[in-house]
């Protein structure tokens, strides 16, 4: 049965913040991604070609630290390939709006793309009242409420907006040139900038509880195949007049079995990055993808471009790892490392992490087989050390052997303990073989009993293990146990039998140091 662990959780997405996180590992590389990507909206994007040697280095969970770094300022679009190796206008397309149209919390329904419309719309009306094209009584006053409330401005759902009440009556004449106003600044073409006004404004001044709105966007955007590269670059065109929009391609696997698909992929790319001009592209990717899949099949013109920026992570040192090992297990990240092999593991994050789990799941299944085994009884031979006793996996962890260490057996010792016969109310003393495990820097104590008279031994079955002979006398009782069955009064015979005994113990042992 799997039980839960520190370790456990192998992979990382855009879609959440990493649960655990080392500042060290990949501290270069998120930096130097972070210095790029923190630039002004009206920068030039770039393409950055985010490079590991093997799978599990921590690309992904690089991106969504950095995602939620830059999130107030930065759109991240994670690129999610059709059919395992697809990635083209309708499935970008796709995964826009995907981002797009996550809800706002405690908004009543309103999402992001609520926002960007009203923010596009006001931004396109200011140099319209401003010039006296729209006519307005208090220009002034209009002007700065576009400015620095925007959204309450174009507030399609409350009644106080006239702003936006009055675009709504007016929009056949005002979208056309609000769509004009907003081509000329993304520099693309008319048609594209058009579709997508008219577009958001019907979705926009929808009610937010007419659960058809999104529905009737999508099946809008969706009709017509032959414009759907025209409309992807609009939208990101018109999104990246507000915000830094970043395309993250991070699941290429699949263009390992088709080198068709690679170069359809990355002439799509540059196209996309020579018309939307505000992007970014992070293309993360493994090195024998990057080689096998790419390079054979790209001109030196593509390979340029999608390698603009290289951003290599490196494997990870001792530093590193224990670094790693310590944000899930604090205070224990030294403990697991000692006990990892890394010539199996490898010097990449997911290998350490594995390896780890794997540490840790034995030292709990240790733990759980010495607490259900119990106390042993009084008469049982252990032929083998015990394990240590855990309470916790965390002690088991600390106390569980590294690999290729075999710990030497600890002495044999024999303990003498008396005990009282019910009927002859004379003392008996049993033998007990048991393994003495030292504590951690001390040697092993050797016990000794004070000099017992002769006549008060009894020698029970446990001598018969040592001797390898039958018992000197008869033993009854459940199990045999000397403390809660009945002895057989000791005959002439029997005393003989215990006097040699007791002989052969002196000879072997010495008397009184056991």
């Amino acid at each position: 049965m799997a039980h839960k662990h520190p370790f456990q959780h192998l992979f990382e997405s855009l879609a959440r913040p990493p649960a655990a996180h080392a500042e060290r590992v990949n501290r270069r590389a998120y930096e130097e991604m972070g210095d790029l990507l923190a630039v002004a909206t009206e920068s030039a994007g770039r393409c950055i070609l985010l490079r590991a040697t093997r799978a599990g280095h921590g690309k992904s969970h690089l991106l969504s630290r950095l995602r939620h770094l830059l999130g107030a300022s930065h759109e991240f679009i994670p690129l999610h390939p059709a059919e395992g190796c697809r990635i083209d206008a309708g499935t970008v397309i796709d995964d826009t709006l995907r981002c797009l149209l996550r809800q706002l919390p405690a908004s009543g329904g309103l999402c992001v793309l609520d926002l960007v419309t009203r923010r596009l719309f006001a931004s396109a009306l200011q140099p319209l009242v401003g010039s006296g094209e729209v006519p307005c009584q208090d220009r002034e006053g209009a002007l700065a409420a576009l400015r620095l409330r925007p959204v309450e401005t174009f507030d399609f759902h409350h009644p106080t907006a006239v702003t936006a009440h009055w675009a709504k009556e007016n929009f056949d004449i005002l979208g056309q040139r609000l769509g004009q106003e907003l081509a000329q600044r993304c520099g693309l073409p008319m048609r594209g900038v058009a579709f997508w006004v008219d577009a958001l404004f019907r979705f926009a001044s929808a009610p937010l509880d007419h659960s058809g709105r999104v529905t009737e966007l999508l099946e809008t955007v969706h009709r017509g195949e032959e414009a759907k590269v025209e409309r992807l670059e609009a939208l990101l065109g018109l999104v990246s007049q507000l915000m830094r929009v970043v395309l993250v391609a991070d699941d290429v696997e699949g263009f390992s079995s088709d080198e068709t698909a690679a170069l359809r992929f990355a002439a799509f790319l540059g196209t996309l990055r020579e018309s939307v001009q505000r992007m970014d592209v992070i293309l993360s990717i493994n090195q024998d993808i990057w080689e096998s899949a790419f390079l054979p099949r790209l001109s030196d013109g593509l390979a340029d471009r999608l390698s603009e920026v290289v951003v290599e992570l490196e494997p990870l040192d001792a530093e590193d790892m224990l670094a790693l090992l310590e944000s899930r297990t604090p205070g224990l990240g030294g403990q697991v490392l000692e006990r990892i092999d890394l010539s199996a593991a490898g010097t990449h994050a997911r290998g350490v992490i594995r390896a780890a789990g794997v540490v840790w799941q034995r030292a709990t299944a240790a733990a759980q087989a010495t607490a259900s085994e119990g106390e042993p009884s009084g008469r049982e031979i252990r032929h083998s050390p015990p394990p240590v006793v855990a309470s916790s996996p965390t002690d088991a962890v600390a106390s569980w052997p590294g690999p290729g260490y075999f710990p030497p057996p600890p002495p044999l010792a024999m303990t003498l303990t008396p005990i009282l016969d019910p009927i002859s109310a004379d003392e008996w003393v049993v033998a007990e073989e048991s393994w003495i495990v030292p504590a951690a820097g001390e040697s092993a104590p050797i016990q000794t009993v004070a000099e017992i008279p002769e006549e008060s031994f009894v020698v029970d079955d446990v001598f018969q293990a040592a001797f390898d002979d039958g018992p000197p006398f008869p033993v009854s009782g459940e199990g045999g146990a000397l403390s809660s069955g009945t002895l057989a009064p000791p005959t002439e015979t029997d005393t003989e039998r215990v006097d040699d005994l007791l002989r052969q113990f002196r000879e072997r042992y010495g008397r009184g140091s056991l």
